[in-house]
C-alpha cells in the first residue's frame, strides 16, 4: 500500500466534474459513465463526488447521492473507481473514509451501495475493514451489461448497508482483530471442490439452525469467468440461491474468512 504523494478532494465545478466523466472511461469504458450534468446535480442536492490525485491527475474516485427509505436519508454511494495501477495503493478505503466523514459531518448516519457478490476483494474491504452488513441480495439488479467486468454473468448484487457511527464501524476502523477461530467453527454450508483444476459450488447441508454458517466464493472470479465462464455462473446461481435463502432465514452477512485455498468463504450469523 502506497499513500505517498496522494490528495483527496471534494469535487464543485463543472471541469472537475468533465475529469470524472473521463477517469471514467479509463476505468470501465463508455457503457457505464455517470455524465457531467448528473455528478452537478448529485452534488448540489445532497450528494458528493471526491477525487484521488496523485501527481495532480485523477487517479481514483468516489460519487454519491442522497437516498431516503422508511422515513429516514442516507447516502447512496453509488460509484467508486480507481485505475488498475493504482488499486493497491489503499485509494478504495481511503475514499470511503473521506465520504464517511463528508456524509456525518452533513448529517447522514448511513451509507448503502451495491457490489458484487462474487467480487471477494471488495468483501472483504467492505465488511472486515469497513464493518457493512449485508441483509439483501438483489439479483439482475442492473439488467445486461457489456462492459469488461460484467458482461457474461447476470448482475447480481449485494445492498451494504453502513452505519457511520455504529460501534462495528468503530472497531473495524481502528483495526481491531477479528476472532476467525470462532468463524471457522461454523459448518460449510456452500462448499467447493475442485473438478478439472477448477473450483466449483457444491451445496453440502441445509441452513439448518446454526449461529451462523459459511458459503465459499471463489478468490478470482475475473481470471474464472475469462477461463471458465460456465463455472462463473454455477458460482453465480449458487451464491445467489443460498444468500437469498439465508437472508430470507434472518442471517446476516458479516465478515469474508480468507484461505489459501483457490476460495475463500462469506460468514452469515443469525441477527436479532
Amino acid at each position: 500500500m502506497r499513500t505517498d504523494a496522494l490528495e483527496y478532494r471534494i469535487l464543485t465545478t463543472a471541469i472537475e466534474m468533465a475529469e470524472m466523466e473521463d477517469l471514467q472511461r479509463r476505468i470501465w469504458g463508455e457503457t457505464s459513465v455517470s455524465p457531467v450534468p448528473q455528478l452537478m446535480a448529485a452534488i448540489h442536492n445532497g450528494g458528493v463526488v471526491i477525487a484521488a490525485y496523485h501527481d495532480e491527475k485523477p487517479v481514483g474516485f468516489c460519487y454519491g447521492f442522497a437516498g431516503f427509505k422508511q422515513g429516514k436519508a442516507h447516502l447512496c454511494s453509488h460509484m467508486l473507481g480507481i485505475l488498475p495501477e493504482y488499486r493497491d495503493w489503499g485509494i478504495g478505503r481511503q475514499l470511503k473514509l473521506s465520504q464517511r466523514e463528508w456524509a456525518i459531518s452533513n448529517g447522514y448516519e448511513k451509507m448503502t451501495w451495491t457490489y458484487d457478490p462474487l467480487e471477494a476483494r471488495n468483501a472483504y474491504l467492505n465488511l472486515c475493514k469497513l464493518g457493512g452488513v449485508v441483509r439483501t441480495y438483489l439479483d439482475t439488479y442492473y439488467g445486461d451489461m457489456g462492459d469488461g467486468i460484467n458482461k457474461g454473468l447476470p448482475t447480481d448484487r449485494f445492498l451494504l448497508e453502513w452505519d457511520l457511527k455504529s460501534e462495528r464501524v468503530a472497531s473495524c476502523l481502528n483495526g481491531a482483530v477479528i476472532d476467525q477461530a470462532v468463524w471457522r467453527e461454523y459448518p460449510c454450508v456452500l462448499d467447493w471442490e475442485l473438478s478439472e483444476g477448477q473450483p466449483r459450488p457444491v451445496e453440502r447441508q441445509g441452513l439448518g439452525e446454526h449461529d451462523g454458517v459459511l458459503f465459499s466464493v471463489p478468490v478470482a472470479i475475473q481470471q474464472l469467468k475469462q477461463e471458465h465462464l460456465a463455472i462463473a455462473l454455477e458460482w453465480r446461481l449458487a451464491l445467489r440461491s443460498v444468500f437469498k435463502k439465508a437472508f430470507a432465514d434472518g442471517y446476516v452477512l458479516v465478515g469474508l474468512l480468507k484461505s489459501d485455498n483457490p476460495v475463500h468463504a462469506y460468514v452469515l450469523e443469525r441477527r436479532a
